[in-house]
């Protein structure tokens, strides 16, 4: 054990390229204190981190002797979670979302243990997960598992809108924990698994409940833990295609083969430039080479996004009902959890449209021929007419309007209103979050069909905000796009008057359709040594940055706040904040006695000349 935490990390990855290797002595990881600084590095910036927990603390004040704590803990096998806070937050149409909130020690202690499980579970020299799920991994996304519909799924006849009943707060514990002995051979590993799913959560009233079954509630590890449970439907879905998939090619199309013998006829006739060779010719662009039903061609198709999943089959309805009722039966038997009968549908590809991932999806078939890149048996290039079946996305336009009626930019038939309750923001602010709505609902759905069409919803979000805006200074809608134009923008000025920046809507105008416009994330980037580059910035072991007395005389603590740019140019920040806002950091390194004047507001008054040295 003589190795550092990246080296482990990184063996751990290589050695479970092997789908077969079998992982021990995983525990003893838990002792090293480059561990749980990585894990804090990685989640020290999230403002939930100021939000506490059962135990009433936040990351404020997070230390190495915490992290000593940790490991000695870790070493006697006392180590216990704490029952997760539960409280309710609003939600857009007028309900209530349930949220668990952990304690923070106890998220640093489920980030350590996702950085193994992760290295075991995702390697990037080989994943255990299979490629079929999209949920909850590193470089996958929505986007990933619609990209593969887009170019895979072309020729299917039926599609299995998957639906599990209420699956994160059904998983059976002891499934789970034997799911993971498959590749984990360590059981005091597996036992501190068990301590988080029995950890419990505190109720409204303050009494402790306790969690039988489900995933823990707003856990770090609850993602890579669930994708490892439904892994299980992962291969399952992939039996199904070697149990039932057969033939190597569709048959012919009779009725284009009849018509291509005719056509050759013509052409050794010398009749090419009659209109009967070209009608032909016209009515072979918009028939498929091969048989679309043929009932010798089966495959299965599948894809996977945390618990929404989708099969496409090319094969008949019955086929679709059967493999239907053995994924029902293999939820039920073996993982435990419901098939919802209410909300799984069988859908017609070519006649009707499936929801998958909050995007419509159907096939079609081409009703104007396009030019396609394609390669003859020699290897040349050449293009040639494509009328065949193609996928097709559209955003779900009446839902997108009842969202943002729900959330108060519009009336249920789709008409503008202001939104009251951002009318007492700052102007800029105001601007700045329509802003991120109308970008992240074009960012989603910029590759889908209708494109065009979410010209409505940048419509309904400009003039709910020019209404916005004329609640907030009492003026007319057609004075507001007078004073702000009609990209609503506003110049921030300083003290003096001069401009110091500008902040407009965002305002699209590219309505073309771009079919594969999907977002696509990195790959190239080395977590591991990236994480080892944060572990050596770390300022938790640095001196105190205000009286820098050194590690060996005090103890050092990071001093937290929740977030440093949350403030217009009009309010300053007060207090302490103020030298944080100036040094753009959410954490600082202190020592005990200068934390605790930190809190008591003996450094309001502090001056960035004040300080010993400027953590970077």
């Amino acid at each position: 054990m003589g190795q550092t935490i990246s080296e482990r990390l990184e063996y751990l990855r290589q050695a479970n390229r092997n789908r077969q290797w079998i992982n021990d002595d995983l525990y003893r990881l838990l002792y090293k204190e480059d561990l749980y600084i990585l894990a804090y590095e990685r989640i020290k910036s999230r403002p939930g981190n100021m939000t506490p927990g059962t135990d009433r603390e936040t990351l404020d004040g997070f230390s190495m002797e915490t992290i000593q704590t940790f490991i000695e803990e870790m070493r006697t096998e006392q180590f216990r979670f704490k029952p997760v806070r539960t409280t309710f937050i609003p939600k857009a149409n007028g309900k209530m979302r349930k949220l668990g909130i952990p304690c923070v020690r106890d998220k640093v202690v489920q980030e350590a243990m996702r950085l193994i499980l992760e290295a075991i579970y995702d390697s990037p020299y080989g994943s255990y997960f299979r490629e079929t799920s999209h949920g909850f991994r590193p470089n996958r996304s929505c986007h990933t598992a619609l990209r593969e519909f887009r170019g895979k799924w072309s020729a299917v006849n039926w599609l299995i809108e998957g639906d599990i009943k209420s699956c994160f707060d059904e998983l059976s514990h002891g499934v789970l924990v034997n799911t993971l002995r498959k590749k984990i051979h360590d059981e005091r590993f597996l036992n501190l698994v068990w301590k988080l799913l029995n950890a419990g959560y505190m109720d409204l009233h303050g009494k402790k409940k306790e969690s039988l079954i489900g995933s823990p509630q707003g856990g770090i590890l609850s993602p890579i833990l669930a994708n490892a449970y439904l892994h299980e439907l992962d291969e399952f879905a992939e039996g199904l295609q070697v149990q039932h998939e057969k033939g190597q090619r569709k048959i012919w199309n009779p009725v284009y083969r009849r018509l291509s013998r005719q056509k050759n006829r013509m052409v050794k006739r010398g009749m090419t430039k009659t209109k009967e060779f070209q009608r032909i010719s016209q009515l072979m662009r918009t028939l498929p080479t091969r048989q679309v039903d043929d009932p010798g061609f089966i495959r299965i198709k599948y894809l996977r996004y945390a618990d929404d999943w989708i099969v496409g089959i090319w094969g008949s309805h019955a086929l679709a009902e059967h493999v239907k009722q053995e994924i029902k039966t293999f939820l039920k038997n073996h993982l435990q959890l419901t098939l919802s009968e209410e909300k799984t549908h069988i859908t017609h590809a070519r006649t009707e449209e499936a929801i998958f991932l909050g995007t419509r999806l159907s096939l079609r078939t081409g009703v104007e021929a396009k030019l396609t890149l394609t390669t003859n048996r020699w290897g040349k290039k050449f293009k040639r007419r494509s009328t065949g079946w193609e996928t097709v996305m559209k955003a779900p336009l009446p839902k997108l309007l009842k969202r943002l009626s729900d959330r108060g930019f519009c009336t249920k038939e789709g008409k503008p209103i202001a939104k009251s309750g951002w009318a007492f923001l700052d102007t800029d602010q105001i601007i700045l979050l329509y802003s991120s709505v109308n970008r992240g609902i074009q960012n989603y759905y910029r590759f889908v069909d209708n494109w065009a069409k979410l010209q409505r919803i940048q419509y309904i979000l400009q003039y709910s905000l020019a209404m916005t805006l004329g609640r907030k200074f009492k003026i007319s809608t057609p004075k507001v796009f007078k004073r702000f134009g009609k990209a609503l923008t506003y110049v921030i000025k300083d003290k003096e008057g001069k401009e110091k920046t500008t902040v407009s809507f965002y305002l699209n105008h590219d309505w073309a359709k771009n079919r594969d416009a999907f977002q696509r994330k990195h790959a190239d980037i080395d977590l591991i040594q990236s994480e080892m580059h944060m572990r050596s910035r770390s300022r938790i072991a640095k001196p105190c940055c205000i009286c820098e007395d050194t590690l060996d005389k005090v103890q050092i603590e990071m001093h937290h706040i929740r977030h440093i740019r949350k403030l217009s140019d009009k309010r300053q920040a007060s207090g302490f904040n103020r030298v944080l806002r100036m040094l753009n950091r959410k954490q600082i390194p202190v020592c005990k006695t200068c934390h605790e004047k930190i809190h008591r507001g003996e450094y309001d008054s502090l001056k960035l000349s004040d300080l010993a040295y400027l953590p970077t």
